[in-house]
């Protein structure tokens, strides 16, 4: 495979527009399948996205139809969990090598596997964040400290494609790292992200206003150590390792640090705005993981 790969992403929201963005200015070959009026929106103006204080049109080719006998290096599934099963079963016959889906399971990926067939799958999960505001992408991305993009083998090999995954994110700048157990990561960045958009909703409001209601940052507290520990005494590894702070520490600091949290633009952007957008899909992964938490 050469340094340049042909990229498809599979699903034009913030996710994908990001990493089509991304992709494309690293100098790859990148194809958008979209629907709807966001389709309607890349044909007639492009991909466009907000850099400092331009706006700029990425260099990526719109599909409305993904032909069976198109064939890409990578397949980037970024739609949302509930669209999942739906997206991989239209990409069951296509007959590219590699389909990385970056959404987030609680269920590992056994049903995924059986629809595109075993072997093709790598588990992932974006390091970004933003908007879509009149056809302009507004992103970030998020510090590798905090969390990087994150892929790896469902067999938790180090295979060749994992590295030349690899450099495709080291070409595009993109902060990323990977793991040896997908399965673990994805559990227990559930465990987080569902907490963090159920403070959103038990306050009612955004992310500046959650800042300063104190039941809404006791709830995420408390839960928060709470999903912890269950995944824990269930012989699940938390992975990162960092995450375990959820488990030990205090909750009166888990509430100073996450009313500091969410008074920033970092939590509007990367919290607030997912939150707020997909009520729907967080619903169901919150009763998942519950689900597998009991």
């Amino acid at each position: 495979m050469s340094n340049k790969s042909k990229i498809l992403i599979y699903g034009a929201g913030v996710i994908g527009s990001i990493y089509a963005v991304k992709f494309a200015n690293a100098g790859h070959d990148v194809f958008v399948y979209a629907r709807g009026g966001r389709l309607l929106s890349l044909e007639s103006r492009g991909l466009l996205y907000a850099d400092n204080d331009s706006v700029k049109k990425a260099s990526v080719t719109v599909l409305s139809k993904v032909n069976h006998m198109d064939a890409f290096d990578f397949v980037f599934v970024t739609v949302r969990y509930e669209q999942i099963e739906t997206a991989l079963a239209e990409l069951a016959e296509n007959c590219s090598p590699i389909i990385v889906t970056m959404v987030n399971n609680p269920n590992g990926y056994d049903l995924w596997e059986s629809l595109v067939g075993k072997g093709k799958l790598i588990p992932a999960f974006a390091g970004a964040g933003g908007s879509i505001e009149d056809g302009i992408l507004h992103y970030r991305l998020t510090p590798k400290i905090i969390q990087a993009a994150t892929f790896g083998e469902p067999n938790r090999m180090i295979t060749d494609r994992i590295r030349v995954l690899a450099k495709i994110f080291k070409s595009c700048k993109i902060p990323y790292s990977i793991s040896k157990n997908m399965d673990a990561w994805q559990k227990s960045h559930l465990a987080m992200v569902t907490v963090l958009a159920n403070g959103i909703y038990y306050d009612g409001g955004n992310n500046y206003s959650t800042a300063k209601n104190k039941k809404a940052i006791r709830f995420m507290s408390s839960t928060l150590k709470k999903n912890f520990v269950t995944l824990k005494a269930k012989g699940i590894p938390i992975t990162p390792t960092k995450l375990n702070v959820f488990r030990i520490c205090p909750l009166w600091i888990m509430d100073i640090s996450l009313r500091v949290l969410y008074n920033t633009k970092f939590a509007e952007t990367l919290i607030s705005s997912h939150a707020v957008n997909a009520k729907d899909e967080m619903a169901l992964l919150h009763k998942a993981l519950l689900e597998y938490l009991q």
